[in-house]
């Protein structure tokens, strides 16, 4: 009888931890969006951005910029 209640004892005690342990892992591992601005320059006229798309890039007075829908 002893061992029954020491067994049955130590099945909820992990149980109990280990339902806490969840919530815990669960709240830590919300993904967060981040803004995503700029660029990088791979080649003359590509670059790509945050997200790791290539976009076309246009070079104007000097610096490249995001090349629009009209050009």
């Amino acid at each position: 009888m002893k061992r029954l209640l020491l067994v049955v004892g130590v099945v909820l005690t992990i149980g109990i931890l280990g339902t806490g342990f969840v919530r815990k892992g669960s709240a830590e591992n919300a993904v967060h969006k981040k803004s995503c601005t700029g660029y990088v320059v791979i080649e003359v006229d590509k670059g790509i951005d945050c997200n790791g798309d290539t976009i076309r890039l246009v070079k104007k007075h000097g610096f490249f910029e995001v090349a629009s829908a009209q050009d």
